[in-house]
């Protein structure tokens, strides 16, 4: 009987550590899967919205970026350069480093707020505002 009592305790206890000492580590999987979904896609601006202004540009194409798996970036501004993917205080932003045509650096951070296989939307206050523009892309 006593036996029986040492091996319901330490089977318990030998539970109770797996259960607390498995923990599954989440920090780069949303990165990576918002990295799958955005990368080697065009994807083209369809809605600009600012407070209730929209500005649509469905038919037009007028705005393009392409995200591609080595972590570049270009858009049909002619902006070049690098992003990278983090998650801050629970949002996912994608973090711009590029050049212009004349070779001026620029840097510029959007929020993640929804993205899946065809479309994406991000946001961003500009500087010195505090109404936030929400940008509407999909991919063709």
């Amino acid at each position: 009987m006593k036996s029986l009592k040492l091996f319901s305790f330490i089977s318990l206890a030998s539970l109770l550590v797996l259960f607390l000492s498995c923990k599954k580590d989440t920090t780069n999987s949303k990165t990576d899967l918002t990295l799958e979904m955005l990368a080697d896609k065009i994807w083209y601006l369809n809605y600009e919205q600012n407070d209730s202004v929209t500005n649509t540009y469905i038919s037009s194409n007028a705005y393009y970026i392409k995200f591609l798996k080595d972590k570049t970036t270009e858009d049909s501004d002619g902006l070049v350069g690098t992003y990278s993917i983090e998650e801050l205080n629970g949002k996912l932003q994608i973090n711009v480093t590029a050049k212009t045509v004349n070779m001026n650096s620029i840097t510029y951070t959007h929020t993640i707020e929804t993205i899946g296989e065809k479309k994406m939307v991000l946001s961003y206050t500009p500087s010195g505002q505090t109404s936030k523009v929400t940008l509407f892309y999909s991919i063709k």
